[in-house]
């Protein structure tokens, strides 16, 4: 598998850093309260990142399609970390998840009631910010009691024809052109939750994030969280 230099992060840092964050905002203030704010910035993140994905595709002309929202794909995990599969492709795509590295750092460190709010958003909102025509429906997802994650994809339409052109550009073009390394991805999920925090923590917002970083620091290095703090001024609704 073709690997980037991720500065030594992983998908499963990217989730620590998530679940670091969400537990302190859950310290922060009542149930009703965190759930809302968890699951709008994670809304926002998956915004950002899917409207990124379809500006790649737009740049190297490809259509904003079912089969490109795949191909565009801003991230690669190590090899044996995931196990998905399409088990149907024409009229609707149903993609099934059988292993994450997401859900098992998270349950391997009893964290999963922090993880799943952010399953509970993340996937509707990359479609929606690549493109909003698109139509997903999430079924079930792992963190939140299930097998397996099981998705939908509403006429997507795969055929052979479009299916080798999905494996070509994975493979190809744009491959790993179109793969964001996992510290950037850290920087992006660490700053944008604290955008979206801050109208309602106010001059809290920064405490709170600090203790994110020092529940996160059980799980990373000191150069882990300087990468992470790095990213501050990045605009992530750009291609970088």
């Amino acid at each position: 598998m073709t690997t980037i230099n991720n500065n030594g992060f992983t998908a499963r840092h990217h989730a620590l850093v998530f679940t670091s964050i969400a537990k302190e905002i859950m310290n922060q203030t009542n149930k009703k309260n965190y759930e809302y704010l968890i699951r709008k910035a994670v809304r926002k993140y998956g915004e950002q990142r899917g409207k990124r994905m379809g500006l790649r595709a737009l740049k190297n002309g490809h259509d904003l399609s079912v089969v490109n929202y795949f191909a565009y794909g801003e991230w690669l995990v190590n090899k044996g970390e995931m196990d998905m599969q399409f088990i149907e492709k024409s009229p609707d795509a149903r993609l099934n998840i059988f292993k994450c590295p997401w859900y098992n750092v998270w349950k391997e460190n009893n964290l999963l009631e922090y993880g799943r709010y952010f399953c509970r958003e993340i996937d509707n909102a990359l479609v929606r910010g690549f493109n909003p025509d698109l139509k997903i429906k999430i079924k079930s997802t792992q963190t939140n009691g299930a097998n397996l994650c099981d998705f939908v994809f509403k006429d997507a339409n795969i055929n052979f024809i479009k299916m080798l052109g999905l494996i070509y550009k994975k493979k190809i073009k744009p491959g790993v052109n179109a793969v964001m390394p996992w510290d950037y991805h850290a920087g992006h999920l660490f700053k944008t939750i604290g955008e979206v925090i801050r109208p309602e923590f106010g001059s809290k917002t920064d405490n709170i994030m600090e203790n994110a970083l020092i529940d996160f620091s059980k799980f990373a290095s000191k150069e882990h969280i300087r990468i992470i703090k790095s990213y501050k001024n990045m605009d992530f609704n750009r291609l970088p």
